[in-house]
């Protein structure tokens, strides 16, 4: 879990959709969709967030009991190393909401710290499907109070997102695994620190050595460009040359190269996480008979269970399952 923990603990979102507005938390038809799922518990229901990351979904709920006048108990578990109360970045009304959430990071779905029949509803957004799901819905279900639900929305291995991580996948994995632009990046900075040490940056940029290794880095960045020129492509790439552009630039003199090839390195490790990220999101994506097995494993404890595909705009864009613990189970 090493390059989520990193993930969650280095940014400033609370989902994992970072971009935008999304990183504040849910909105649109996908909060409509919690919102329906929430309306009908107790008032002092306890409701866990499974996979919860920096807290999206439970800043969710927090919110909806708070503007509902519900008495809620509100946990978010990850199995990833988490603590958003302490490190995340946040206007007030969401670090209020934070406080309001029991975290409990490095915890598996498979062995949640809830008794037996405690828990009244579990939800997850984008998470479920990345453990080992068999097990962790089992564990679900014996916590689940009788009459308890599951409610998932789960990744759909048909959808526009896993489409388009898919292309991240080929062009991160070819920009950073199968071509030099971070070894090259590191040269050209590290043979200008050396002749700065001794010179000067116009020294460096009349250098034979300088000037070949600058044309061999534009060489990577500008056959990088026409490799992947579509515009669904493009933005996955513009993220990794604008890095090196931006941290190469500015260096004009030793200590500028110095902090220069320090962010690099960060750069690369942070890239090749996002990268690792980005590939388990699309193992974990769901088939429709995938998501029928899920919903076998709940087994004789589950009462009633449903799916369907989520719509966004006309496309699936994840899977929408409900799963009721028996009432006498």
């Amino acid at each position: 879990m090493k390059h989520w923990s990193q993930y969650w603990q280095g940014s400033n979102a609370l989902s994992s959709f970072a971009e935008g507005d999304a990183g504040q938390g849910y909105d649109g038809e996908v909060r409509a969709f919690w919102h329906f799922h929430l309306k009908d518990l107790d008032d002092d229901a306890v409701v866990v967030d499974v996979g919860t990351g920096n807290g999206a979904l439970a800043v969710l709920a927090a919110e909806f009991a708070e503007q509902n006048k519900k008495n809620w108990t509100i946990h978010g578990v990850d199995a990833a190393d988490i603590n958003p109360t302490e490190y995340l970045r946040a206007p007030a009304p969401i670090k209020k909401l934070l406080g309001k959430v029991t975290f409990h990071g490095n915890t598996d779905m498979a062995k949640l710290p809830f008794d037996d029949n405690s828990i009244d509803c579990v939800l997850s957004q984008f998470a479920l499907e990345y453990a080992d799901k068999k097990a962790a819905v089992k564990e679900i279900m014996r916590v689940l109070k009788p009459g308890g639900k599951l409610v998932i929305m789960a990744h759909h291995a048909s959808s526009s997102l896993v489409k388009d991580s898919e292309t991240g996948i080929r062009i991160f994995d070819y920009a950073l695994n199968q071509t030099p632009l971070f070894m090259q990046a590191d040269l050209l900075v590290r043979i200008g620190h050396e002749i700065m040490k001794h010179g000067s940056y116009n020294a460096w940029k009349a250098s034979q050595h300088g000037q070949a290794t600058e044309k061999t880095t534009m060489f990577l960045m500008n056959m990088l460009r026409e490799r992947f020129a579509k515009d669904e492509e493009r933005v996955w790439l513009d993220d990794i040359i604008t890095r090196v552009a931006n941290i190469v630039a500015p260096v004009k003199s030793v200590e500028m190269a110095e902090k220069a090839m320090e962010a690099l390195a960060y750069h690369y490790d942070l890239l090749q996480s996002h990268l690792q990220r980005v590939k388990d999101q699309v193992n974990a994506a769901l088939t429709e008979k995938e998501v029928k097995a899920l919903i076998k494993a709940s087994g004789k404890a589950s009462k009633q269970n449903d799916h369907s595909e989520f719509m966004f705009e006309d496309e699936a864009f994840a899977w929408a399952i409900e799963i009721v613990k028996s009432s006498d189970s």
